[in-house]
């Protein structure tokens, strides 16, 4: 879908940058383990809030932006 086309862009990029953060707060957890688990906690929640935000607003929009089919009772 065109409204979605910069949305899944920059959710695609921020993602990365989440895992990437958690690979490399994994990576310097035994040098510094105070700045290594700031680094995994960020990443964690920056991905965890991602995939919340993705699959409610698209919950969302299939359910509210979208005219149902009157002559199927199904929807």
């Amino acid at each position: 879908m065109p409204p979605w086309k910069h949305r899944r862009r920059l959710i695609y990029a921020a993602f990365i940058l989440g895992a990437g953060m958690v690979i490399y707060g994994a990576a310097t957890l035994q040098s510094d383990t105070q700045v290594g688990a700031q680094l995994v906690i960020g990443g964690v929640g920056l991905i965890t809030i991602i995939l919340t935000a993705y699959t409610g607003f698209a919950a969302y929009e299939d359910t509210k932006l979208w005219n149902k089919d009157t002559e199927n009772p199904d929807g």
